[in-house]
């Protein structure tokens, strides 16, 4: 009763001991990295090996589309010779007996190599290996056979019990699941890579379109020293600091949509005649018309853009700055006299941007202002701005100026 007490008790630490092992081989499969994969199945392929003390584990794969199996995976005792080198692009239709035994679901186990016909190409395949005895289980997900995993005998036959076969079950299966993970993950990060890359190509498009544009609107541009890069430099600028302090809808995607839509704040000048936009005089009424009358042009323009790309993000975005960069926070702007909120966030920026940088500028029909000269000339500009948005532009004018300064004698 002692004997039979104590071998119950050593079945159940073994079982206890193997229950951990393949408890730590499962947890090992679903935090591994794909770049240490290999590496982990390679080391859990070892523990099974010492713990069963087999000769050989080892992994095939099944590829049914090219009819041919490869060996991907394989530990060696020390003194066994490795195969897997030699068992790659195995021929499958040469053991039909085996691979339909796999297919069907079943364990493919030989307990005596040499019992085989001397005719059974199994038996030709094994013994070159110096197999005695095997053991094979199948991967199977759902009623499709991916492959086996499977225990060589090399240095004298044995029986395997079904407490291994279902131990290296359990060990097939927590593998084919690792393996059918890393291959969603691996997917998954081809389609981020091609979606990242598409990405690019659009923004590279989307600056492409812009250079094109400032190049037509550079034809029509009579300030001096680049109004264009400035008011680009200076609105990327002043949404970087309103992200800082966490400005509602500001993100880094805004960040880059206000750089490459800001310069296009102008496009609508392309309508308006040189005698008009040159002229050093003060101008009449029709006159400052046509002049009021390019953010309804530039409008027009993006809009035919946004009706081929409406869900891109920096059209919208240049649309919105074009057509309502003059318009007031209290109503009294142009050209739809929308107020507050109303207008939208990334052309509230730039219109303190634009007559930020109007004022320090020669312009044909003022002096160039000193900074501290336009933040007074702005200050009296009741109702213009965002008070929000002009309060941080004030907090931050040192650095504006310097901005301004930086990209003047840039440019």
């Amino acid at each position: 009763m002692a004997t039979s007490n104590e071998s119950l008790t050593r079945q159940l630490r073994e079982q206890e001991r193997l229950h951990h092992l393949l408890s730590s081989i499962l947890n090992r499969f679903l935090t591994t990295k794909t770049v240490d994969f290999n590496m982990r199945v390679d080391q859990s392929l070892a523990e099974l090996g010492r713990y069963f003390a087999v000769d050989r584990v080892y992994v095939f794969d099944y590829d049914f589309a090219n009819q041919v199996c490869h060996n991907t995976f394989e530990w060696c005792a020390k003194g066994v010779t490795p195969e897997m080198d030699n068992l790659q692009g195995v021929p499958i239709d040469v053991l039909p007996e085996w691979v339909d035994t796999h297919m069907s679901g079943a364990t493919m186990y030989i307990p005596r190599v040499s019992d085989l016909s001397e005719r059974s190409a199994v038996r030709a395949i094994l013994e070159p290996q110096s197999i005695q005895s095997l053991l094979a289980v199948p991967m199977m997900q759902g009623k499709t056979c991916h492959g086996f995993v499977g225990f060589d005998s090399v240095v004298s036959e044995r029986t395997y019990t079904t407490y291994e076969q279902h131990a290296l079950q359990d060990f097939s299966n927590a593998l084919l699941g690792a393996v059918e993970r890393h291959r969603i993950e691996a997917e998954r990060e081809e389609a981020q890579r091609i979606l990242a890359e598409r990405e690019k190509e659009l923004i590279d498009y989307q600056e492409g379109l812009v250079r094109t544009l400032l190049r037509l609107s550079a034809l029509r541009n009579n300030e001096t020293g680049n109004h264009i890069e400035r008011v680009q430099d200076l609105s990327t600028l002043f949404a970087t600091i309103l992200f800082e302090h966490q400005y509602p809808s500001v993100s880094p995607h805004f960040i880059e949509g206000i750089r490459l839509a800001a310069p296009l704040h102008d496009i609508g000048k392309i309508s308006i005649p040189d005698s008009i936009l040159l002229k050093s005089k003060e101008l009449s009424d029709q006159e400052w018309g046509s002049i009021r009358d390019h953010v309804r042009v530039g409008g027009e323009v993006l809009k035919d853009l946004q009706t081929q790309f409406p869900e891109n993000y920096l059209i919208q975005m240049a649309y919105h700055i074009a057509l309502y960069h003059h318009e007031h926070w209290d109503g009294t702007g142009y050209s739809e006299g929308l107020k507050g909120e109303e207008i939208p966030l990334e052309a509230r920026i730039v219109t303190i941007i634009d007559v930020y940088d109007a004022l320090r500028t020669v312009r044909p029909y003022k002096p160039a202002f000193t900074h501290e000269e336009a933040i007074t000339a702005m200050h009296n500009m009741e109702g213009a701005f965002d008070p929000t948005l002009f309060d941080l532009f004030l907090l931050h004018q040192e650095e504006m100026e310097a901005m301004f300064d930086q990209t003047f004698k840039a440019h």
